[in-house]
Formats: C-alpha cells, structure tokens, sequence
C-alpha cells in the first residue's frame, strides 16, 4: 500500500506550477535511494521546490550527451545557469505495476527524461538565499 494518496500527491505536485520553470538542480544520493528534484519558484523568487522522491527502487534516465552538435563536449558541471536549458515540461505519476506499494514518477524537464520508482515523494519550499548548487560556482558575478 502507497504511503500517500496517489490523486492528492499529483495535485500537490501540479500547484508547484512547474512547467516551464527552470530546474535549479538535480541530484542522485545514497547510492540512488533518494532522488531530489530543485523547481524555481516562478511566484516567489525568494524560495524555490524541492522534490524528493525517497527509497528509490529504480531510478533511469536519458539526457542529451548524445547530440554532440548541441553538447558537443562540455561538461554540465562547468555550465552556468544560462548554459542550464532544463525546464519544467512534465511530472506524472502512477502506481508501478509490478509492485503497489511503490509509485512510478514519470519526469520530463526538457534535455533530461526520467523514471522513476520510488515509496515515497516530500515536497518542500525552501529559502533560495540558503541553497548552493553547482552551477553558482560557474557564474561570473
């Protein structure tokens, strides 16, 4: 049995108004059991969402290193923000066949798709001014 209501966690996820937003980050931890997910507030640009889908099962993804006209041979970690083309295009989820105790989170943020199979899903809106990510390091001020 799902830890949370399947209906009620999709509105949740919906009323972030992600789409289009640009994603800040993403990160895979604890040897893929937690997956957080990092959404610019486009109504408070003070705070931003993160998404972490916990016990991950399986976590699969593809993104664009294979378009080495578009890529060609840089790295994302040495990328700016503005060099950053990931948006917010779609999240849906459905329990996994396989197993009902468990999710299957579909994620689509542009130049990366993912799936995902996870037992649980937090989502929390957090203070920009006290977060890091990779790519604030890139930035020339």
């Amino acid at each position: 049995m799902l830890r949370f209501d399947l209906k009620s966690k999709q509105k949740e996820i919906e009323e972030i108004d992600y789409w289009e937003m640009g994603i800040l980050d993403l990160k895979i931890s604890y040897f893929g059991d937690e997956v957080s997910l990092c959404i610019e507030d486009y109504h408070n640009k003070e705070k931003y969402w993160e998404i972490k889908f916990l016990v991950c099962a399986k976590v699969e993804y593809s993104n664009d290193a294979l378009d080495i006209q578009w890529r060609k041979d840089q790295l994302v970690k040495n990328m700016t923000r503005g060099e950053l083309h990931h948006h917010g295009q779609e999240i849906s989820l459905q329990i996994y066949e396989e197993n009902p105790d468990f999710v299957k989170c579909m994620v689509d943020i542009g130049l990366l798709q993912m799936t995902i199979v996870c037992r649980d899903i937090q989502i929390e809106h957090l203070d920009l001014k006290s977060a890091h990510f990779f790519w604030q390091d890139n930035d020339v001020l």
